[in-house]
């Protein structure tokens, strides 16, 4: 299992509509470790279904973690709970910072691309590029100026041109930016996209019509952009232990790794937080997370056992 932290809430910030910023800040004599732009992490509090959420604050700031939890009417209940539960001086736990979307280095410019609360991984990496002097730029679209979470933060950047609101725009509006910023490539610049999954596909879908390679279009999303594989018929077998699991219809390679006392980091069981990834020695995965790029799953060398499955009749895992 992560290793985890005590950390207690230092103070809740409304920032947009249904939006609230958390600090966070370790307990005396806690340490909190070092970050990268793009990093999240697991919220651990009693009673409340635990979630991943993106590090929103500076990497440089090694005193805090800075997280903005969207309420979703929509959700499981977590967000809806943290809202109406965590208040200031309240104490939880949260994970050791992991990436799955981290910043390219090098000199050169970083596309950011943000749709509502996406915004946060973004608006890490915008700081951290605005600290190295490294070209960046922002487009941030929101339904409106209330719904547009951090503005305060932003200020100075929207002044300078750095960071553009996109207020209002629907689908056909929305597409047509991400297009005219892929048109504007160089061959050099590196693309983030976080938001909502239609804006994700929409921004894939681009990039590999104007063959924008995919090492230079990075993207992360807070849902699922599939259905999780569950059909079964097909076997896992367990390399260090030589057992054989025979997938049933309706369970996740997750649900029977449980089942049959295997033990495996798992948190989001939707494909998102990475953390259930497990490597793969034999066999053709059926990848269904919202992780990995076209490459890798190509490659097929790890999986992510919460939401995908197989498309041989055996899978071998290095378990």
């Amino acid at each position: 299992m992560p290793n985890t932290f005590q950390v207690y809430i230092k103070s809740v910030t409304h920032e947009a509509d249904g939006v609230l910023a958390y600090e966070l800040k370790g307990l005396q004599g806690v340490t909190l470790p070092a970050f990268t732009p793009g990093a999240h992490i697991d919220l651990i509090a009693e009673g409340i279904p635990l979630r991943s959420y993106s590090l929103l604050n500076d990497p440089s700031e090694r005193n805090r973690y800075v997280i903005a939890v969207a309420k979703d009417p929509k959700s499981r209940g977590g967000s809806i709970m943290i809202h109406d539960r965590l208040r200031p001086g309240d104490r939880l736990q949260v994970s050791e910072p992991r990436n799955l979307f981290p910043l390219s280095t090098g000199e050169h410019r970083s596309v950011l691309i943000a749709g509502g609360i996406g915004v946060t991984p973004l608006w890490c990496m915008a700081q951290h590029l605005n600290s190295k002097k490294v070209d960046w730029e922002l487009h941030y679209f929101a339904r409106s100026l209330n719904h547009a979470a951090l503005i305060d933060s932003m200020q100075g950047h929207i002044t300078q041109d750095r960071v553009q609101l996109l207020l209002g725009y629907d689908v056909e509006a929305t597409v047509a930016h991400i297009q005219e910023l892929f048109r504007g490539d160089d061959g050099t610049r590196h693309y983030y996209c976080c938001g909502p999954a239609g804006m994700i596909q929409a921004y894939s879908r681009q990039a590999q019509a104007l063959s924008i390679s995919d090492s230079r279009v990075h993207f992360e999303s807070f849902i699922p952009l599939q259905e999780a594989a569950t059909s079964g018929g097909y076997e896992i077998v367990l390399a260090k232990t030589g057992k054989t699991l025979k997938m049933e219809q309706g369970k996740s390679i997750l649900d029977a790794l449980i089942e049959n006392g295997v033990e495996v980091m798992h948190s989001c069981r939707e494909g998102i937080c990475g953390a259930c990834e497990v490597r793969v020695l034999e066999g053709t995965p059926d990848h269904r997370d919202s992780i990995l790029s076209e490459a890798e799953k190509l490659a097929g060398k790890t999986v992510f056992v919460c939401c995908s499955g197989c498309k041989t009749p055996r899978m071998v895992l290095d378990l």
